[in-house]
């Protein structure tokens, strides 16, 4: 299959630049410093009674981190993957070759998210070997979970920031574009829903049911509550902690003791693919009729 040929050429272009190297010492040094720091130096030990005396701790430490670091990273790795070629006018001879434009769009997604993948494998791996030889009980289902899970937050971004660069012309736009939307889940979100609540005449408890659905249609809130569900008891726990510090109680007493499915970890999964799945389809109808 031809979309095979452009994702192995993308990841070894990635190898060959050292982009790779460069991306996996950066996450070894994300995820491995603090472990040392807080585990060996005791900076800073402050974790819920939950994460306590466990390898969980350090998933309460890192969960905000990796909301913040990982999107960044992912937008700079793919903004530029098919408006690049574009614009130095290397696109027509990849199409030239047996490639549709399907090929490349598809080919360039498991490229640059391999791209990712691998350092943030390679990151998480030296932070266990940090933490092995500390006190900490090792839980290593929770662990491994919270990497598959920053893996597939990194691949949403990625998927997001290549639809972007198939649908515009230029590098700049993709970019300006891929960074608008990581501004708008980072820090505009949250306002905007509250404002919108706020404008509606709704009951209490319909309030903070609606609040929370549209919280968790955001990616980053997706991934740090489904982060959360991994320490906490229970899933309705880790859905209470994404309100404000002084909204948790009113949430704690509004919200239902069984969570409906659509608040459930597999949904919260779904709607993180949906960033996913529909900026790369669209990307790719654009591309599909775009003049080159």
């Amino acid at each position: 299959m031809t979309w095979e040929v452009v994702a192995k050429k993308d990841f070894a272009d990635a190898v060959r630049s050292r982009g790779l190297w460069a991306l996996s010492a950066l996450f070894v040094l994300v995820f491995a410093l603090p472990p040392l720091l807080i585990f060996y130096l005791e900076f800073g030990q402050n974790q819920p009674a939950q994460a306590e005396g466990s390898t969980d701790a350090f998933i309460f430490i890192m969960k905000e981190a990796s909301a913040l670091l990982v999107p960044v990273i992912a937008i700079v790795v793919a903004y530029a993957a098919i408006t690049s070629e574009r614009e130095s006018g290397t696109m027509k001879i990849l199409l030239s070759l047996p490639h549709s434009r399907r090929d490349v769009v598809a080919g360039k997604v498991l490229g640059r998210s391999a791209v990712l993948a691998v350092p943030i494998a390679v990151g998480f791996l030296f932070s266990l070997l940090v933490m092995l030889p500390t006190s900490l009980s090792l839980k290593l289902a929770n662990f491994t979970l919270f990497g598959l899970l920053t893996v597939l937050f990194g691949v949403v971004f990625v998927g997001l920031a290549v639809g972007l660069s198939a649908a515009f012309a230029t590098s700049r736009r993709a970019m300006m574009g891929s960074l608008g939307l990581f501004m708008l889940f980072t820090f505009l979100w949250n306002f905007a829903v509250n404002t919108l609540i706020g404008e509606l005449d709704l009951g209490a408890g319909t309030a903070v049911r609606t609040r929370l659905f549209l919280k968790l249609l955001n990616p980053t809130q997706a991934y740090k509550t489904l982060v959360d569900a991994l320490i906490f008891d229970t899933s309705r726990q880790a859905r209470v902690m994404m309100f404000g510090f002084f909204e948790q109680q009113r949430a704690q007493e509004l919200l239902p003791e069984t969570l409906p499915v659509h608040f459930s970890d597999p949904f919260v999964v779904a709607y993180m693919l949906l960033w996913f799945v529909v900026p790369v389809g669209l990307g790719y109808l654009v591309f599909r009729d775009a003049e080159l």
